[in-house]
């Protein structure tokens, strides 16, 4: 799981990458980067607080006993996203 969160980060900032070079403007990598990687790690931490409420069994609104995917591994998914558009936007931050 964090494999596949860590390759959609890689594509994100590539995504990025070609768009701030298809307009000339590299201030995208630090604001659409820095934003992912922001928005990533506020959506890992309030799955780690989920878990903390809820456990990993069961939602609000059902009585499932059981998910397909533990929220310890979302939040890890998520923070797999978040690493390379985060890093990116401080390596556009250090250079300029």
């Amino acid at each position: 799981m964090i494999k596949k969160g860590f390759i959609a980060g890689i594509v994100m900032v590539g995504t990025v990458l070609a768009l701030a070079a298809f307009t000339g403007k590299w201030s995208y990598l630090y604001f659409v980067s820095g934003t992912m990687g922001a928005v990533s790690l506020v959506l890992a931490l309030a799955y780690l607080i989920d878990r903390i409420v809820l456990g990993s069994t069961g939602t609000f609104f059902s009585a499932k006993k059981t998910r397909k995917v533990s929220r310890v591994e979302d939040a890890k998914r998520f923070g797999a996203i978040a690493v390379p558009n985060i890093l990116a936007a401080l390596i556009y931050v250090a250079a300029g």
